[in-house]
Formats: structure tokens, sequence, C-alpha cells
């Protein structure tokens, strides 16, 4: 194994925002001393190092670092997804903490485990299992240094350990967790369910749901402006037609019956300009000169009396809070027009 002290304590320093200087002063020796450690010059005695992980926050096994003998340790974690993957939870233990005692700072064996207790809990509804589950999780993230998978992060683990707390309905708890760790909303909606759901609290859950349903609605606009893109750039424009319609009919079941002017009805002109464009190019022309000028006609109404919250949609009632962002123009004619000539070109 190699040991990787000298990397781990100037990478923990710096995230620790520590001078060199200010480091030396803390453990009352020389910025020599502390340069030569991170240089690998030298190495801190035992009571040193013992100080330096105190500082840091982690423990000394977690300062020392090592690189695993991989082969070995993928080759657990390989059995350990087989067993999973047969229900066969009985090896899988067996498997997991003969593992765990060999190499008990390996993230992604430390990171499987915990997700396999979590699986365990599901199925077994034993305290033993979630509280393992959750000690692993969280020992997971001070092994991430190690991690290589950008998707796996402090928030999104703890996020798990809220998760299993919902599972062992343990609300009050999981709704803390999931309110800390809530960033750029990635919550919401699960905070909104165990509201609605677990608390019977409706006012407490629709501001959340809100929120969830306003960034649900923005990523669906763009991801299905990315479909539309796509076919038409492959010029299969029957295809994106078929994304087109199933957009439209899509805004158009999320308004009211009684809204004049709804968020939806900014994006459904530029939809019926680009089904112009896509009938243009499939030699449709009375089709499409039928398309945009209904186009252009929406996109004026709208723009005559704009809405951009989520008044006038199904499902909400006076959140004017809630923003939803098409990035289709300032105005609904502005991206009507844009669309438009830039076909005409």
């Amino acid at each position: 194994m190699k040991i990787k002290l000298a990397e781990n304590i100037k990478n923990f320093r710096k995230e620790n925002s520590f001078t060199q200087e200010q480091l030396a002063e803390i453990l009352g020796v020389t910025v020599g001393a502390v340069y030569k450690w991170e240089a690998g010059l030298s190495t801190p005695e035992i009571r040193l190092i013992m100080m330096l992980a105190d500082v840091f926050g982690v423990s000394v096994d977690v300062l020392l670092g090592y690189e695993q003998q991989n082969g070995n340790v993928e080759n657990c974690i390989t059995r350990i997804k087989e067993y999973v993957g047969n229900q066969n939870f009985t090896d899988a233990v067996s498997e997991i903490e003969k593992a765990l005692k060999k190499y008990p700072n390996h993230f992604e064996l430390v990171y499987t485990s915990g997700l396999f207790y979590q699986l365990k809990f599901i199925t077994d509804k034993e305290e033993e299992s979630l509280e393992r589950a959750n000690a692993l999780l969280r020992h997971a993230i001070t092994l991430l240094y190690q991690n290589t998978d950008k998707s796996i992060n402090e928030v999104s683990i703890l996020n798990l350990i809220a998760q299993n707390y919902l599972l062992a309905e343990k609300t009050e708890l999981a709704l803390e967790n999931l309110k800390q760790n809530n960033v750029c909303g990635i919550n919401n909606s699960l905070i909104g369910v165990t509201y609605a759901r677990m608390l019977k609290q409706p006012k407490e859950a629709m501001p959340y749901l809100t929120k969830a349903f306003a960034d649900c609605l923005g990523d669906l606009i763009r991801t299905m402006t990315g479909y539309i893109y796509v076919y038409d750039e492959l010029k299969n424009y029957e295809m994106e037609k078929e994304a087109l319609n199933w957009f439209e009919t899509l805004l158009d079941s999320l308004k009211k019956d009684d809204a004049q002017n709804a968020f939806t009805d900014m994006i459904k002109p530029v939809i019926l300009a680009q089904s112009a464009v896509a009938e243009a190019k499939m030699g449709r022309d009375k089709q499409s000169k039928r398309l945009i000028e209904e186009a252009f006609r929406l996109a004026k109404q709208f723009d005559a009396a704009p809405v951009h919250n989520l008044q006038g949609i199904k499902f909400f009632e006076e959140e004017e809070d809630a923003v939803v962002y098409a990035d289709i123009g300032n105005t609904a004619m502005e991206a009507v027009c844009t669309l438009w000539e830039e076909f005409e070109k």
C-alpha cells in the first residue's frame, strides 16, 4: 500500500483555508517543517499526526490515506453487487463485513456497502440495517477525496441519509435533513410530498411543490427544445413535428379554462413557428403558412398581457414568486420573428 500523508496534509490544509504559516503556528512547529511534510521530505511524529487529524476534523486513518490494492477490493465490490443482484443478502452481508475489515477506508466499498444496507432495510425493516447504512454513508463523506464520480458528493450522500429517515418514518428528522441540504431546490418535491402525505400539512407542502413544479416545467421546456433541435439537425421532420405536437398538447392541458393568458401561452407561439418551419422543410407550404400566421397572432396576444409566473396554471393559486424561465427571448413576438427569419435566410 502507498501512504498519502504528504498529499493529504496539503489538501486538507487548503480545504480548511490555512496557509503553511497558520498551520505551523497552530501546531507549534516551524513553517519549514510543514513545507517538508507536504513535499514528502519528512514525516511528522505520531503526536503531530494526531494533532493534524484533530485540526482537520478527520480520523488518523483518513489523514494517512493509502492506495488500496484495487484488484482485490474491486473483486470484492463486484461479488457484493452480484449477491445483491441475486437477492442473496446473507452472502452479501458476509462479503461486505469481511471486505470492510480489510479495506475500512476505501470510498467505493464503503459507499456501495451503505447503499446495500439501505436496500436491506427496505426489505427487512430492521433498525440495525438503517443504522449501519447511515453510519457507512457518513463515513463515505470523509472519504470523498478518493471519489471520481462527480454525481456523488456530500449533499447527495446526506440526502440519501435523509431518505433513510423517511423510510424509517422518522419524518421530522428526515425533513430537517432534506431542508438543510436543499441545494438549488433539489429536495423541493420530496419535502412537499412529505408534508402532504406524511404530515397531512397541505399549506406547508404547497410552496415546495410549486417551486418544484416551476423547476420541472423549466427543465421540460429545455428538454423538449433539445429534442426538437436534434430531430431538426437529423432532418427527421416527422419526429420533430410529433415532439412539437406532444409539447403543445401538454402545455394546453396545464392552462386553466378561465385564464386569459398563462405562462404557457408564451411558449405556444414558438412551438407553432417551429412547426411551420418543419412543415415548410417538408414542402407543405399551405400548412406552414397557416401555422406561422397563428404563431404571430398568439404572440401578439400574449405580449399584450404577459404572464411570467404560474398564475393561470392548473393546481396553483396566487403563487407569484414561482417564476419559470423559458430562455426564448424578451417577448413571444421576438422569439417567433427570430425563428422565422433564421429559416427564411
